[in-house]
């Protein structure tokens, strides 16, 4: 998960359960300003086992070098919020506080894995 992500951006294809072709002109900007490609964008849903987390308009770069979850999509989409401490997080939802997943920091990074 990133904070300073704007999107949600996926190098594989297989990662969007839905997809359309991307035919328009923009493009997704490194920290270093390369401009990459965005050939598809789709949606995924992710199954915890507490809930389904759904991430919307995904983009598909295929140079991207890792896959990013915008912390302000998945919150949206989902209705949640995210609650950080030095060796967790929690994805809660936002009207019953309860808690649709759990994950582990991995050397200093929040992995949403499923």
């Amino acid at each position: 998960m990133d904070s300073g992500a704007s999107d949600n951006i996926t190098s594989s294809l297989e990662n969007l359960s839905v997809r359309d072709k991307y035919s328009g002109g923009d493009q997704v900007h490194a920290a270093n300003g390369t401009g990459m490609k965005i050939s598809n964008i789709g949606h995924t849903v992710l199954h915890t086992p507490s809930a389904k987390l759904h991430l919307n308009n995904i983009l598909h770069v295929p140079s991207a070098h890792k896959n990013l979850v915008s912390v302000h999509r998945l919150t949206s989409d989902n209705n949640a919020f995210l609650e950080f401490h030095p060796n967790y997080f929690f994805i809660k939802d936002q009207a019953t506080k309860k808690i649709l997943h759990r994950g582990r920091c991995k050397g200093g990074l929040y992995p949403l894995e499923h």
